[in-house]
C-alpha cells in the first residue's frame, strides 16, 4: 500500500469526495424521483446542501489560507478549472446541435456566451467559483493579517444577510428591499462569504473543544427547515443553495468530516476519488442526460424511485470515475479533466 503524505490534509479529500457524491446523488434525485414525495424531499434536502455549498467551503479552506500573487494564481486556476469546463461545454453544444435539441445557427453565439455565463446548467458553479478566485489574492492577504474577532464580525454580518430572505414570510417587500443589489448589506453575503466560512472552519473550529456546542447546532439544523416549512416557507426557499439552514447544515458536515478518524486505506481511497472529483463533476451530467436517462425512460420509468435513484447515482458515479480515470492517462489530461 502506498505511503501517506504527512503534509496532506486527507480530511479535505474526504469532504470533497462526500460533496462529489452529493452532487451526483442530487442530480439523480431530480431525474429518477419526484421531489416532495415520500422520503425524497428530506434526502434531497440533505444532499443538496452537501453538493455545492461544501465545494465553496473547500475552496475557501484551501485557496484563502495563504496569500497568492494574482497573475500566477489566476493563470493556474484558468488552466486547471476554467479551461476543462469550456472544453466540455463545447462538447455539450456540439452534441445538442447534432441531436437537434439546439439549432446550428445558435452555436456561434453560444460559443461566445460560454465565456460569460453557463451554456450547460450544471456548470454554473465554475463561473461562480472563478469569480471568487478573482478576489482570492486580496481576501487571502486580509485574512492572514486580520484578528479572529474581525473575521467573526464579517461572518456574523453575512449570517444576518442570510436570515433576511426568511423575513419575506412576514413582509415580502421588506425582504426584497433590504437584499437589493443596491443595498449595503447585500455585499456581506453570498458564495464568497461561504468560502470565507470554510477558511474559518479550517483554522479555528476544533470539535474536541466545541463538542457540546456542535451537538446543539446539529439539533438546531435538523429542526430549522421543519420549523420554516411549518411557518409557511416554500420548499424552494428552504432548499436554496444560499439559504442559512443549508449553510449551517454544511458547516456540520464540514466539521464532522474534518474530525472523523480514518484508516490509512480509507484516506488513500478518499485521496484518489477526490483527485477524480472535478472530472466526475464535468462528465456526470452528460452521462445522465445523453445515456442513462434515455435508457431509464425507455425501460424503467415505472420502477419505484427507491430503486431508480440509488441505481442512477451508483451507475453514474462508477461510469464517470472510469471515464475520468481513462482520460487521465492521456497526455495533457489536466486541461480537460483537471488531473
Amino acid at each position: 500500500m502506498p505511503k501517506l503524505d504527512e503534509n496532506r490534509l486527507y480530511w479535505i479529500d474526504v469532504i470533497r469526495s462526500f460533496a462529489c457524491v452529493c452532487v451526483v446523488l442530487s442530480h439523480s434525485i431530480l431525474k429518477g424521483g419526484t421531489v416532495g414525495e415520500g422520503v425524497v424531499t428530506p434526502v434531497d434536502y440533505a444532499v443538496r446542501g452537501g453538493a455545492s455549498i461544501l465545494f465553496f467551503m473547500i475552496s475557501g479552506a484551501l485557496v484563502l489560507y495563504k496569500p497568492k500573487p494574482f497573475v500566477p494564481f489566476i493563470k493556474q486556476r484558468f488552466f486547471r478549472v476554467a479551461l476543462p469546463m469550456l472544453l466540455w461545454t463545447v462538447v455539450v453544444l456540439l452534441i445538442d446541435s447534432f441531436m437537434g435539441t439546439r439549432q446550428w445557427s445558435q452555436l456561434p453565439m453560444s460559443l461566445v456566451l460560454m465565456f460569460f455565463k453557463p451554456q450547460f446548467g450544471t456548470y454554473w458553479f465554475i463561473y461562480v467559483i472563478f469569480g471568487i478566485y478573482m478576489l482570492v489574492p486580496m481576501i487571502a492577504t486580509w485574512l492572514e493579517k486580520c484578528e479572529r474577532r474581525d473575521l467573526e464580525i464579517l461572518l456574523i454580518a453575512g449570517g444576518i444577510v442570510a436570515v433576511i430572505p426568511y423575513l419575506s414570510l412576514i413582509d415580502r417587500g421588506f425582504s426584497q428591499a433590504v437584499t437589493s443589489a443596491n443595498g449595503a448589506m447585500y455585499y456581506f453575503g453570498g458564495y464568497l462569504w461561504i468560502a470565507v466560512m470554510g477558511y474559518y472552519l479550517r483554522k479555528y473550529v476544533n470539535l474536541d473543544r466545541f463538542r457540546c456546542w456542535y451537538l446543539v447546532v446539529v439539533a438546531a439544523v435538523i429542526a430549522l427547515p421543519f420549523l420554516l416549512l411549518w411557518a409557511g416557507a416554500p420548499l424552494k426557499m428552504v432548499a436554496k443553495h444560499s439559504s442559512l439552514n443549508l449553510i449551517l447544515l454544511c458547516c456540520c458536515y464540514f466539521v464532522a468530516l474534518k474530525h472523523v478518524k480514518l484508516s490509512d486505506r480509507v484516506k488513500l481511497f478518499a485521496y484518489d476519488f477526490a483527485q477524480h472529483s472535478f472530472g466526475i463533476y464535468l462528465v456526470h451530467e452528460l452521462l445522465i442526460k445523453y445515456i442513462i436517462m434515455p435508457i431509464y425512460k425507455a425501460n424503467f420509468v415505472d420502477v419505484h424511485y427507491g430503486i431508480t435513484i440509488p441505481v442512477i447515482a451508483i451507475v453514474t458515479l462508477v461510469v464517470s470515475y472510469i471515464i475520468v480515470h481513462l482520460l487521465s492517462k492521456l497526455p495533457g489530461s489536466k486541461y480537460f479533466v483537471g488531473l
